[in-house]
């Protein structure tokens, strides 16, 4: 496998018939990752947000990184992202900082498992 691309499991998030969000975990860091994208990226719809779907998708996902043998994971989001920081914060999310990336101003967060 390349260099620029990792092993990764994704979920949808659904209720129903209805789609409302991902979550992806990759099982480990290439040097993008580290910098810009983290062990665990989601989206939530827009028209969901604010209901907590990324905060429990979040800590559902945490046992599943822990199951593949990581101790801690590495969550980002940009900086300007308040819910997203929030629900990495709910989930034990300890920000290690802010840096300026190729995809713009992020904040990185470690989540000890």
């Amino acid at each position: 496998m390349g260099e620029e691309r990792v092993h990764a499991t994704h979920w949808w998030i659904v209720e129903g018939d209805s789609y409302l969000g991902a979550i992806d975990l990759r099982h480990y860091l290439n040097a993008f990752l580290l910098d810009v994208g983290g062990h665990i990226g989601y989206s939530i719809r827009p028209s969901f947000r604010r209901r907590g779907l990324a905060t429990w998708a979040l800590g559902a996902v945490l046992p599943r990184a822990r199951a593949l043998g990581l101790d801690r994971v590495l969550v980002t989001c940009d900086d300007d992202n308040i819910g997203s920081a929030r629900s990495i914060e709910r989930n034990g999310g300890v920000l290690e900082d802010v840096r300026t990336t190729d995809a713009g101003l992020k904040r990185r967060y470690w989540i000890t498992l």
